[in-house]
Order: C-alpha cells, then sequence, then structure tokens
C-alpha cells in the first residue's frame, strides 16, 4: 500500500513535469509564432480600407492593395441592361504607391513597436492619393465601346408652320440617346468619387448611362417661344381678315383676303409678305388708273374724239408710297377703305375718268370755250387766243387750273405791257384765262392779227362766271 502510494507520487510529479514543459513549449512556441509573424510585417488581424493584409510586409501590401483597386470593376446600365464593363485601371486610374508604401511602412513599425501576444481586428483606413490617366479615360470611354445600341439623336425645339393646320405651332425638343462623351467622362468622374467616398476598395461601381450622359437638344422651349408663336397666329389671322378697298370715285376696286392670303409667306419661324407680289398689284393699279402724263383720248363737244399728247392733268399713284402704306394696311386685320396715295391728283374722278363731267374745254380752230360742271354745261363762249406765232401761240394739252385771283396785273418785261385784270385763272407756263376790256370782239380769226400772248381773253361776264364756277385744280383741255 505504502508502495503504490509512493510511486503514484512520482508518476505524478513526472507528468507535473511534462505539462510544466509542455506549457514552456507552448508559451515559448507562441512567442516565436509572434515574432516570426510580426517580425517585417504589418503583423496579425489587420485589415487596409476592409482588405485583409495581416502577415504582409509593407511592400505585400501595398501590390495587395494596389491590385485590389485597379481590378476594381466598373460597370456602366442603360436601360437596367449592362451596356459595357471595365476595370479602374482601364479607365486610367491608378493608386500613388510611393505614398501608399510610406504610409503602410508607417503601420508596420508602429505595430512592430506595440507588437502583443493577443491581438484584436484592426482596420486602418488610409486616404490614398489617387492618379487618373485621361487620355485612357478617354479611350476607355470611347463611344464604340458601348455596344451597337442604334442611338436616336436628340432634336430641337422649334416653331414651323403646319401646313395641315394652317398655323404655327411649337414643336417641344425631344431627347435622345447619342452619348456625349464629356459628359459621360464627368458622369464617371463623379460616380466613381462618390463611391470613393464609400469605400476605396470594394464591390463593382455601377455608372448609369441616361439622360444625363447624352447629347441634348440645343434648343429648348420657352415661354418667349410660346409667346412668339401665339403671336405669328394672331397676324397671321389678321392678314387672312383684312380687305383693302380702293376709291376712284364711285369706283371701287377691291383687294380681297384670298388675294392677300396668296401673298403671305409662312416659313420656319417668319411670317411675311411677298414684297414683289405687292410692288406688282400696285404697278399694275396705276398702269389702270393714272391719267397724268400718258396720252388722253378726250371726245370734244363737237363730237369728235382728238389725242392730247401734252398731258399734264390728272392722277399718278406714288407707287413706293402705295407700297408702304398697303403692307401696312395688311397688317390691321380690318376692312380698309381708302383713296391710293397719290404723287399728282385730279380736281374729280370715275374710275378711270378723271374729269367726271367738269372741265373747261377749248377749241383753239373753232376759238371756242365750253365750261361743263358735273356732265352739265354751263356756258359757252368765243375766246381770243394767242396769236399763232412764234413765243405767242396757246399751248395746246391738258392742265390743271393753278389758282384764281381778283383782280390781278398781268406784266411782262418781254412785251412790254402792264394791264389790270378782273379774273386771272393761270393754267400753264404764265398763260391763263382772263377778261380782256381791250378786245372788241371774240371769235372768229380776230386771233391771228390781234391774238393774246399765250392767253385765252374772254368777254367780261363769261371770265365772271368761270371764275365763280370752279376752283384751283379745275382741268382745262386745249385742243
Amino acid at each position: 500500500m505504502d508502495k503504490k502510494s509512493i510511486m503514484s507520487r512520482k508518476t505524478l510529479k513526472i507528468v507535473l513535469g511534462i505539462c510544466i514543459v509542455a506549457v514552456i513549449a507552448a508559451v515559448a512556441g507562441l512567442f516565436g509564432y509572434t515574432y516570426m509573424a510580426d517580425h517585417n510585417t504589418l503583423g496579425r488581424k489587420i485589415s487596409v480600407n476592409g482588405l485583409d493584409v495581416s502577415r504582409l510586409n509593407a511592400q505585400e501590401a501595398e501590390d495587395k492593395i494596389v491590385a485590389s483597386f485597379e481590378n476594381r470593376e466598373v460597370t456602366f446600365q442603360e436601360d437596367d441592361q449592362e451596356v459595357y464593363r471595365t476595370t479602374l485601371k482601364d479607365l486610367g486610374y491608378s493608386l500613388n504607391k510611393e505614398d501608399l508604401l510610406s504610409k503602410l511602412t508607417d503601420i508596420q513599425k508602429q505595430r512592430e513597436e506595440n507588437r502583443k501576444i493577443f491581438t484584436k481586428e484592426e482596420n486602418v483606413d488610409l486616404e490614398y492619393q489617387i492618379e487618373q490617366n485621361e487620355e485612357q479615360e478617354k479611350q476607355a470611354l470611347d463611344i464604340s465601346n458601348f455596344g451597337d445600341k442604334k442611338r436616336k439623336a436628340s432634336t430641337d425645339a422649334e416653331i414651323r408652320y403646319d401646313q395641315d393646320k394652317k398655323e404655327f405651332i411649337l414643336v417641344k425638343q425631344k431627347q435622345g440617346t447619342e452619348i456625349d462623351e464629356d459628359k459621360l467622362q464627368t458622369m464617371v468622374e463623379t460616380t466613381l468619387n462618390a463611391a470613393f467616398d464609400t469605400a476605396i476598395l470594394g464591390d463593382v461601381i455601377t455608372v448609369p448611362v441616361n439622360k444625363h450622359v447624352y447629347i441634348s437638344p440645343s434648343v429648348i422651349a420657352t415661354d418667349d417661344m410660346e409667346v412668339k408663336v401665339t403671336n405669328l397666329n394672331d397676324q397671321l389671322s389678321k392678314y387672312r381678315s383684312t380687305t383693302v378697298t380702293y376709291t376712284f370715285g364711285s369706283e371701287t376696286v377691291v383687294l380681297d383676303s384670298d388675294t392677300i392670303s396668296s401673298w403671305v409667306k409662312a416659313e420656319g419661324e417668319t411670317l411675311s409678305v411677298d414684297e414683289d407680289a405687292v410692288k406688282t398689284y400696285v404697278s399694275d393699279l396705276a398702269n389702270k388708273y393714272n391719267t397724268i402724263y400718258v396720252p388722253r383720248t378726250f371726245r370734244t363737244s363737237d363730237g369728235n374724239d382728238v389725242t392730247i399728247e401734252g398731258n399734264e392733268y390728272g392722277y399718278r399713284i406714288d407707287q413706293d408710297a402705295e407700297v408702304t402704306q398697303l403692307l401696312e394696311d395688311l397688317k390691321s386685320g380690318t376692312a380698309v377703305t381708302r383713296d391710293p396715295i397719290y404723287s399728282s391728283s385730279g380736281y374729280q374722278r370715275n374710275g378711270t375718268d378723271d374729269l367726271a363731267g367738269s372741265y373747261i374745254e377749248v377749241s383753239l380752230d373753232a376759238q371756242h370755250l365750253w365750261l361743263y360742271k358735273d356732265g352739265n354745261l354751263v356756258t359757252e363762249t368765243d375766246i381770243v387766243s394767242g396769236k399763232p406765232v412764234k413765243g405767242r401761240e396757246t399751248y395746246r394739252g391738258a392742265w390743271p387750273i393753278a389758282y384764281k385771283a381778283s383782280p390781278y396785273n398781268l406784266t411782262s418785261a418781254e412785251y412790254g405791257y402792264n394791264v389790270k385784270v378782273n379774273y386771272w385763272m393761270p393754267f400753264v407756263y404764265g398763260q391763263g384765262l382772263h377778261d380782256a376790256s381791250w378786245q372788241p370782239s371774240f371769235g372768229g380769226n380776230r386771233y391771228k392779227t390781234n391774238g393774246s400772248h399765250g392767253c385765252i381773253n374772254l368777254p367780261k361776264d363769261q371770265a365772271k362766271l368761270i371764275y365763280e364756277t370752279i376752283d384751283a385744280g379745275y382741268p382745262i383741255i386745249i385742243y
């Protein structure tokens, strides 16, 4: 019994010794492992920006971090589908290795100085210096890398005349799908910077390909364009509702809205009137209704037709002024009624007839005068006209009476006379109608021997009647 007890104690001592040696060996092994794991490495249980770099030295950690960063994938998503996948490295992004190695070396030294047998998980977040190769990025973002999708060009907002609707409309801009390389690059940089702010190393980065990277329309619909469309249609409506009625005495000529509409030109966002068409219209009007400075056919009181070449009486449309006024009238949207604008006007007219029954008719051959008023013969009388010699003949032609004067002194330095008349009615070049008390008789061939210096001499009572009947502008026709 005593012998067994003694043996057990020996055994116990042996076992205890073995355990102590084992513990010592284990501790020594642990110290050895710790030394080996931590010596010239960043140590155990350490991550940099979430990437495990345990038991790696600074250089090895740098290589791992750089590889992880450069191999980080970037995917481009358009319409919920991937259209392109690449890496940060292919996009021209890299880390500054010198800066990274310096920071990792500092971490390694710090951890060696604070080596522990038992350590906890540690993550160190470093601020990396990211470098960018813009030329490589542009190559990686070349449009050819984004598949063979048929892309539509953006269209600008525009004001357009709609032939079917017969009005101006505002066509809104449309966003196309053609990629703007500059916008795409901006989107990539914005997306990557946001991803880097969250995690420099990590999962796939998704870049959206949407309207923010498409080529935008150059012209966007605005309120000003809406206002312009309204104004254009308002003016178009006015053109279509305008009429211009020209009055030629009792005769009228109507420029209707259909004709005006045919002159209106609506192209793109411009509305105008064909000025050449307006000028042609006014020219045709003038050719028909102008009566001055053109040969005049006149039916005499004897019923014969004579042609008056020296025609300086009548109407003449001022075509330039009329075109300007007509263009303004067309904008009014109203029914305009007026005379044409004349550069020369007669006494009165009825269509192309610029006498309208009121005129003085003088036949030099018959030495007779007729006065008509509104188609009625007021009076007729014999006369004495200019002596038919050079410088004293009465001019043949048609003129307006320039003015009236009563009494009036007739003088001539050339012929040496100064006489007073009671009624003076000049018509052209110093010649006129007047009473002539010195003439004992009128008519016949008296003018051939005792004719005037070009004036038409009248009996006093006839001169008075004519003077009281006519006004300035009254036409006189002498043939």
